[in-house]
């Protein structure tokens, strides 16, 4: 958290680079939800530049602490998403990587009890790379179905980074996912305003686009796509 007093400032710090219009960036943490905060970590123009820094790369890196109300200053980066620089600038960018039909499948079966995941594994299998759409009509079951299928890819396929992006839900939809699935939860509820929505989606989109350059295998679940769309056309 951040200190008035400067001398209680971390030497070190992490984070999840956002990027403005402007060109300058600051590192977002998860535990505040990626939201934006006085003590977030400022990245400069020319950092961003000299580095190939993109949107959503996971940044450790030593501070400048905070002089005159300002936020911290990143001076010298450590790693980028979890490796040497040098090995971050040989990985390819997301638009230049190949496109292929999947091959590795998502076992989604679990327990005898849960059928929906069994039906889906024969019915409509789902493999790395796989685009979907649930379409269903309000309390039809479709949140139940996507936390199963959300606990079925981390206890089968634990070497996949899986994150639920929540847009426009109530906050006690928010905590029962959190409390319901072991993957990653993010969200903006229906508290939040649609410039947040926005931010948030395109924000997580681009991180999940950083871990994929990497080698990283990422499974997403996003709900509603139809209430993120809302929210692009009403900013």
């Amino acid at each position: 958290m951040a200190k008035n007093n400067r001398t209680e400032w971390p030497e070190e710090g992490e984070g999840y680079l956002e990027i403005s219009d402007k060109g300058f960036g600051f590192l977002r943490s998860p535990g505040n939800r990626f939201q934006s905060k006085p003590s977030d970590i400022f990245v400069t123009p020319d950092t961003i530049r000299r580095h190939y820094l993109r949107e959503g790369c996971f940044i450790k890196g030593r501070l400048v602490p905070p002089h005159k109300g300002h936020s911290p200053q990143l001076k010298e980066i450590y790693s980028v998403n979890e490796m040497p620089f040098k090995e971050y600038t040989e990985c390819s960018r997301f638009e230049n990587l190949t496109t292929i039909d999947p091959l590795d499948k998502f076992n989604l079966e679990t327990t005898p009890e849960e059928l929906e995941t069994r039906i889906i594994d024969l019915v409509t299998p789902i493999g790395k790379g796989t685009r979907g759409l649930i379409v269903a009509s309000p309390r039809t079951g479709k949140t139940t179905i996507l936390k199963q299928i959300c606990n079925a890819v981390t206890t089968n396929h634990p070497e996949v980074k899986a994150i639920v992006l929540l847009i426009d839900e109530r906050p006690e939809e928010v905590t029962d996912f959190e409390r319901s699935v072991e993957a990653e939860v993010v969200a903006s509820s229906n508290d939040m305003d649609l410039e947040t929505h926005v931010r948030l989606s395109r924000f997580m989109v681009e991180r999940c686009r950083r871990m994929v350059e990497c080698g990283q295998d990422v499974f997403m679940l996003m709900d509603s796509i139809t209430r993120i769309a809302r929210a692009y056309n009403n900013v």
